[in-house]
């Protein structure tokens, strides 16, 4: 019985659009207009919609239609059907024309200075969602745009060079609050990431002399977000580089030691799109955007 009133009494969508647009201007004409139809064309389609449910729903004159008291009742349920359709879709199927493009980083810049920038991004571009990769991961997706890092000198001249890096010790403020001298600071901790190219002992040298005879409580860790991760937690120092880890380090509470002035160091940031593909707006777009925040983050670091 169910399936037979759907077949008999659900008429078809195209004629409800025609009727909600005649009823809304009341006027074939008008309602044609929008439709880009014909005003006879919505007539037709009117009338084959009160034949299938075998009641008129609008009076016609010579110069005007209403709607019949049937059309009056049936108007309401019929607007409230399309949005609830077109809503439903919107919600389901536009994501569908909003454009994707990858980003591969490194964890550090995934994690710290990335997020707040592609947040700005997607905020002023709301066509195109950036999907962010960190090196390391398993996904074998082909990046549309990579940011690299390399120690040569000459990438500062690189034609999308993003930043470079200056390194400085940080700790909780209330842990920084307490070094007054070299001796305070080595009481700490030292947290150290073994791939960088400058560590504490470099850094120590480089501004305070050859720190031959001393006993430094050296921890190696993996990464820069894990360093700062545990001086979060009060267990020592870490070195940090800014301007890349500053957002991370903020988020954690970490200051800047002002005794250990900030070293600048090997190291620069830069943009590599795929060879492999050609080149979209898009991904134009987001490598200015990335290019025009880091410089930003270098004259405020």
């Amino acid at each position: 019985m169910l399936n037979g009133m759907r077949a008999t009494t659900i008429p078809s969508l195209n004629w409800l659009r025609v009727f909600e647009a005649a009823a809304r201007h009341q006027s074939f004409a008008r309602a044609g207009k929008e439709l880009n139809m014909s005003a006879a064309a919505v007539s037709q389609q009117v009338l084959a919609l009160e034949t299938h449910l075998g009641r008129p729903l609008f009076e016609r004159t010579a110069n005007r239609i209403n709607l019949t008291v049937e059309g009056s009742d049936f108007l309401p349920t019929v607007q409230v059907s399309l949005g609830a359709i077109e809503s439903k879709a919107e919600a389901l199927f536009a994501r569908q024309r909003v454009e994707r493009v990858t980003l591969l980083a490194s964890q550090l810049m995934a994690m710290s200075w990335l997020p707040r920038v592609l947040a700005a991004f997607e905020a002023a571009n709301s066509t195109i969602r950036v999907d962010l990769l960190m090196e390391g991961t398993h996904r074998k997706t082909d990046p549309d745009l990579t940011i690299r890092f390399g120690e040569e000198p000459h990438l500062v001249r690189h034609p999308t060079w993003l930043m470079g890096m200056s390194h400085v010790v940080m700790g909780r403020e209330e842990d920084i609050a307490r070094i007054a001298s070299l001796d305070d600071l080595l009481s700490f901790r030292l947290y150290d990431v073994a791939s960088h190219a400058i560590g504490w002992t470099t850094l120590l040298n480089h501004n305070f002399g050859h720190q031959s005879g001393r006993q430094l409580k050296i921890e190696a860790v993996d990464t820069t977000p894990l360093s700062l991760m545990m001086v979060s937690q009060g267990l020592g120092l870490a070195i940090g580089h800014l301007p890349v880890c500053g957002p991370i380090a903020a988020s954690l509470g970490l200051v800047v030691c002002p005794l250990v002035p900030r070293t600048p160091g090997p190291g620069n940031y830069y943009l590599e799109q795929s060879h492999d593909r050609p080149q979209r707006p898009s991904v134009g777009r987001l490598a200015q955007a990335l290019q025009d925040a880091a410089h930003l983050s270098m004259r405020i670091k």
